[in-house]
């Protein structure tokens, strides 16, 4: 597998506040979570999700219920990776067993690459305006308020 999709989701992740890192991975993280497992579920159909039209019309149907589910626990920004993970479990050309590996690995990578992105946010000074302790002076506009 390796960390390819832990940095995907480090740099996607990466926001410019702690929060909005916070709240940008939690999102990706169900969707993966939710992805990774309508994945799982069709894979467990067995043998006719090899035939082509069987897997489209499942990559269909896993994409509406993904975006359903997602909207449904509030994170609408969670419904890309809903419908992407789903389809890259099931097109990615492994077999057997693999394919449940890799959907948990995805998941593991993505929380791995949240915590980085979380990390490296947290360490980062926070050079926004308004951002410090400290007494700002007020603006010249707000002084003739």
């Amino acid at each position: 597998m390796g960390p390819l999709y832990a940095c995907i989701a480090c740099v996607v992740c990466m926001q410019s506040s702690l929060g909005q890192t916070m709240q940008q991975g939690i999102s990706r993280f169900i969707g993966v979570a939710v992805g990774g497992t309508l994945g799982v579920l069709v894979l467990a159909l067995g043998e006719p999700v090899r035939y082509p039209l069987v897997k489209a019309l499942m990559l269909g149907v896993v994409c509406v219920a993904g975006v359903w589910l997602c909207l449904l626990l509030k994170r609408p920004a969670a419904c890309a990776m809903a419908c992407i993970v789903p389809c890259v479990i099931l097109v990615n050309g492994m077999t057997g067993v693999e394919r449940y590996y890799y959907a948990a690995a995805r998941i593991i990578e993505t929380v791995v690459g949240v915590a980085i992105a979380f990390g490296i946010n947290a360490a980062l000074p926070d050079h926004r305006e308004g951002s410090s302790d400290e007494p700002r002076e007020p603006a010249e506009d707000e002084e003739t308020k």
